[in-house]
């Protein structure tokens, strides 16, 4: 039996495009280690790319999440240099957590920069927001079918009163069900990429002891919204 470790940022594909008229985040690592070990440490963050590294002076791979709505990062890197680039702050905190903690594990002399955009943030929660839209209209189709089927209980079943989309939301309601109940642990994953992304917001900001966990709430609740 094989073991495939689940990698950091497995939930993205390669791509051969990649779009830099977004708001980007770069991550930049300069100093003293071969193109085979900056190639080694995107082989412990992604799949799709080979664990051989490249023959060429430079390598640019370019990736696309499969999962929260398209979110970009771009690696390119030669000897004593590597840069990624992303319009996710989350994918550029943790390729500088995971390949932090290689550099400093191999004891290599690295100086590491990060140019945030401010931009970025609000950017990839536009791209999540039509799967946090379609989830909150499945909720309340749930709702309103629940409510639908009291009221019927109350009107021995009278459907007449009801509008053309009501009557069609009732009808759907164990398919509603269904639906919510299989889109649970979808909807928690998204809410979990969204309470990341504003935790990794103010840990690059180094603002985090200045947040109290009831505007910790306040704020993930308007982001939702």
């Amino acid at each position: 039996m094989r073991i495939y470790p689940i990698k950091p940022l497995a939930l993205h594909e390669r791509v051969h495009n990649f779009d830099s008229n977004r708001p980007l985040n770069v991550l930049t690592f300069t100093g003293n280690f071969s193109m085979a070990e900056a190639h080694s440490w995107l082989v412990m963050c992604v799949s799709q790319i080979p664990e051989r590294c490249p023959q060429e002076e430079s390598v640019t791979f370019n990736f696309r999440s499969t999962f929260n709505g398209g979110t970009i990062f771009q690696a390119s890197y030669s000897k004593g240099k590597a840069v990624y680039q992303s319009d996710n702050l989350s994918t550029t905190v943790i390729l500088r957590d995971v390949i932090s903690k290689i550099v400093t594990m191999r004891q290599l002399k690295v100086h590491i920069s990060c140019d945030v955009s401010n931009e970025s943030v609000s950017h990839t929660l536009r791209l999540i927001h039509p799967k946090m839209e379609y989830q909150t209209n499945l909720l309340k189709k749930l709702e309103l079918a629940k409510g639908s089927r009291h009221e019927l209980e109350a009107t021995f079943e009278d459907v007449s009163y009801l509008s053309p989309e009501l009557k069609e939301i009732l009808k759907s309601y164990d398919q509603l069900h269904e639906d919510v109940n299989l889109k649970s642990i979808y909807f928690d994953r998204v809410l979990g990429i969204i309470t990341d992304l504003y935790i990794d917001k103010y840990k690059v900001m180094d603002k985090m002891s200045n947040i109290k966990p009831a505007n910790f709430s306040c704020c993930c609740t308007k982001i939702i919204v």
